[in-house]
């Protein structure tokens, strides 16, 4: 299988993950690896409304049809190599006019994590975001104990900005969060 085929519909390719929007055949990848994250997944994740199953058919279906660029984006990211399915990213809340702002929000399957895919995935969202979307500041919210989102975070260059008590329920508690962001001129002068 060539690179071309196995990166067909990328929005943006980096040298091993690249990123595109979901098909209808990628529903049995998609759940297969949610489910077998389930257990990690479930730590970081917030509340889903009731008789939502975010590891099912539920969570694929809002994948699909999302509009590219519009006020929210959904990216599966993949191997460059294969094209296996390795997680799942999606900037949203993207507001326009003087902030020009979005929300990023992401995950990765536990068998790929720790292998630095994730940090190179969010370096194709922001050379997208900063670049063919146009805004200034992209924005992420975790919990302080999610060491390994701190550390995708601070590989791109994002910066601590603060601390919301209480911020965002996970797994039935309200947890606080650590409010991160980067700026387009700050993106600009990364090496």
């Amino acid at each position: 299988m060539s690179r071309g085929s196995v990166t067909s519909g990328a929005v943006e390719i980096g040298s091993r993950v690249f990123l595109r929007p979901a098909r209808a055949s990628d529903r049995d990848a998609f759940v297969g690896l949610r489910r077998a994250s389930r257990a990690e997944l479930r730590r970081w994740e917030p509340e889903p409304p009731e008789g939502f199953d975010p590891f099912g058919d539920d969570a694929f279906g809002r994948e699909i049809g999302v509009p590219i660029d519009g006020s929210e984006c959904r990216w599966l990211v993949c191997r460059v190599s294969d094209g296996v399915l390795l997680g799942r990213v999606t900037l949203g809340a993207i507001e326009r006019g003087p902030f020009q702002n979005g929300r990023l929000g992401y995950w990765i399957g536990t068998e790929h994590s720790g292998r630095g895919y994730m940090t190179e995935a969010i370096g194709l969202v922001l050379r997208r975001a900063f670049g063919a979307m146009g805004l200034h500041r992209v924005c992420a919210n975790i919990m302080p104990v999610n060491t390994g989102s701190r550390r995708v975070l601070e590989r791109n260059g994002f910066v601590k900005e603060g601390y919301s008590e209480r911020y965002l329920q996970i797994a039935g508690a309200w947890e606080d969060h650590e409010r991160w962001a980067i700026t387009a001129e700050a993106y600009r002068a990364v090496p």
